[in-house]
């Protein structure tokens, strides 16, 4: 694949600035690139992007971009690789791949029906078949540990123990119909009115009389006499 890095050169390599990019592209090799994915192993055809380089600031530095062919190794999830064993232990089963890379295949991952032999050191099955040092197998890859620039491969040997389970499609909900030919006013909110009490007709009883006062008993005589003495004074002038 062709990959473009970026290269910082030293003032000493004006003269000689095929030397400087060499320097710079060979302490990538067999280092991890987060970049890239993977390990470069190999490059060929290095050329200058610009034959032109900048000097930023006051750095001493001349920063040019590199165009190469590489070899990169990158090793995915799923992907089958081919290792050759170089360790037997009593759960896990050690080994490298292109005779550089470590990866391990756990106990757990081994194909069923595989028992570890101290006695023989390699891992027997039920039909006569084994796994022991120098052996070439077939596994693949179920994840990559990366620390300090180098990669650890962990491996399984079992079929479809890589394949992911896909979630269940979910129906999406239907959207809302919305009207907006016509929005309805809020309605207000009406006080109920106080029920006053109602008189109720009783047939055939009749109203409590009001007892007078001693008082009104008294007054009412008095008025009746004044009323009658007037009245026989009328008739007297009437006769004169």
């Amino acid at each position: 694949m062709q990959i473009r890095q970026p290269v910082s050169l030293l003032p000493c390599h004006i003269g000689e600035p095929r030397l400087g990019i060499d320097q710079e592209m060979t302490a990538l090799l067999m280092r991890y690139s987060d970049k890239l994915k993977g390990v470069i192993l190999s490059f060929s055809n290095v050329k200058l992007q610009k034959p032109l380089g900048h000097i930023m600031n006051e750095q001493p530095y001349i920063h040019c971009k590199v165009v190469a062919d590489a070899l990169v190794f990158q090793p995915r999830e799923g992907m089958t690789l081919e290792g050759v064993v170089n360790k037997i232990g009593s759960n896990h089963i050690g080994m490298l791949f292109a005779g550089v890379f470590n990866g391990s295949v756990a106990a757990a991952e081994l194909p069923k029906g595989y028992v570890h032999n101290y006695a023989q050191d390699c891992w027997l099955a039920a039909d006569g078949s084994s796994i022991s040092v120098d052996d070439r197998v077939q596994v693949q890859v179920v994840r990559v540990h990366v620390a300090g620039g180098m990669i650890a491969i962990e491996a399984t040997m079992r079929t479809g123990a890589t394949k992911k389970k896909q979630p269940a499609a979910k129906a999406s909900p239907k959207p809302k119909k919305l009207n907006l030919a016509k929005e309805e006013e809020p309605k207000k909110k009406t006080k109920a009115k106080k029920q006053q009490p109602k008189e109720v007709e009783t047939e055939g009883v009749a109203a409590p009389k009001k007892r007078k006062s001693k008082q009104q008993q008294e007054e009412a005589p008095v008025e009746e006499d004044d009323k009658k003495h007037k009245k026989k004074k009328s008739k007297r002038s009437k006769t004169e």
